[in-house]
């Protein structure tokens, strides 16, 4: 009867422990992304602004940046893999100004930063959309 169950129970641990190796070696977490960030940005259709944004938990992949844009009134909504953050496309405000882009976090030097590259478009004449570009974007955090 041992026989019979050594064996089983050899394959189950060895499973649990290859399947559990297979994870991302994630250097970043959620709690990593989340804080106060000052930018200094110049888009390619709008003046350059100074401001800061505001990132807080949203679930366990996701986060909301709050003041994105410098403009947005509801918080954009974006979600984490490690390192990587992406904005999904969406209209926060539900004004016809919709966001969509991608980036990554750094930390460096006890500083940490997220780059984003971002294009916000107006929609809300859809026989004349237009659409600021913003690229490498650096949020430093507070």
């Amino acid at each position: 009867m041992i026989k019979k169950l050594f064996l089983p129970a050899v394959l189950l641990t060895a499973s649990v422990m290859f399947f559990s190796s297979c994870g991302k070696d994630c250097k970043f977490e959620q709690n990593d992304y989340t804080g106060q960030y000052a930018i200094d940005e110049d888009c390619s259709n709008s003046q350059a602004q100074s401001y800061t944004i505001t990132v807080t938990a949203n679930g366990e992949t996701g986060v909301k940046i709050a003041n994105f844009w410098g403009l947005f009134g509801a918080a954009v909504e974006a979600s984490f893999d490690c390192e990587t953050i992406t904005i999904a496309r969406q209209e926060p405000d539900g004004d016809g100004y919709f966001v969509e882009g991608s980036g990554f976090i750094e930390k460096a030097d006890g500083v940490t930063s997220l780059t984003i590259s971002y294009t916000v478009t107006d929609e809300t004449d859809p026989a004349n959309i237009k659409s600021d570009e913003c690229s490498q974007s650096l949020f430093i955090k507070l």
